[in-house]
């Protein structure tokens, strides 16, 4: 054989050793990479499946520990302001009253407390205080009735829509109302007054419609319905 294929044999050879241990280094770092790669997209997959509990679990136990709800706010045109308004309708269609009238409302106020036994459902329980005054005229002024109206109402409210900032809901109350009156008559000698016969009645309250606007903690409402805390109610309610 020829001097020259000799030496070209050994070169070849160790050519195709280090093609080999290149190529087997190549192959090592792809299958290194993907495992790499494989181990990182587990982790996040945990990382998230982690985080979801987590997240459910602290909205769940934000939501629980509000459960109540405090609020205050103003009414017009309750029973008792309808009832000062008569007068003037009975005058105004011809029928001659006793006396003239001449009232003096200053609308309802309103403190609640709820319940929230669920998300949707709530339980509670509402003063109103109707303070009103009502003048009688003949020539001159005859007397005076200081009335004030004191109302409990266990209620029952629906949270019909829950959404992040707006939560709209309906309610319905019954309960007592007391009547605490003062008379004051300036011609007792010509005129009497009495004083009114029922001192404690029966109290609703219809709410048709009432929207919250607001965070979870913090809103302002304002309601339409008919009763004791008036026709058109807005007021402000804290969670806690």
């Amino acid at each position: 054989m020829n001097t020259k294929y000799h030496y070209c044999l050994p070169l070849i050879a160790v050519i195709l050793m280090l093609s080999c241990w290149n190529y087997s280094l190549r192959a090592q770092n792809d299958t290194i990479l993907k495992a790499q790669k494989i181990m990182s997209n587990a982790q996040v997959s945990m990382a998230d499946y982690n985080t979801e509990p987590a997240t459910d679990s602290s909205s769940k136990s934000f939501t629980l520990d509000k459960r109540h709800q405090i609020s205050i706010g103003y009414g017009i045109l309750t029973p008792s302001q309808c009832s000062v308004i008569m007068p003037y309708l009975m005058e105004y269609i011809g029928t001659e009253p006793a006396y003239r009238y001449h009232g003096e409302c200053y609308g309802a106020i309103q403190i609640g407390y709820t319940f929230r036994c669920t998300k949707v459902i709530g339980v509670g329980l509402y003063y109103v205080c109707d303070p009103r005054i009502v003048k009688l005229y003949n020539d001159q002024l005859i007397g005076k009735i200081n009335w004030t109206t004191h109302t409990l109402l266990p209620t029952l409210k629906i949270n019909w829509l829950n959404k992040r900032v707006v939560t709209m809901y309906s309610k319905v109350g019954f309960g007592i109302s007391i009547n605490q009156c003062g008379i004051k008559n300036y011609q007792p000698d010509h005129f009497e007054i009495t004083p009114p016969q029922h001192r404690v009645y029966f109290a609703y309250q219809f709410t048709l419609a009432g929207i919250e606007i607001g965070n979870n903690q913090y809103a302002g409402y304002l309601q339409l319905g008919a009763g004791m805390e008036g026709w058109f109610c807005a007021g402000f309610r804290i969670r806690l």
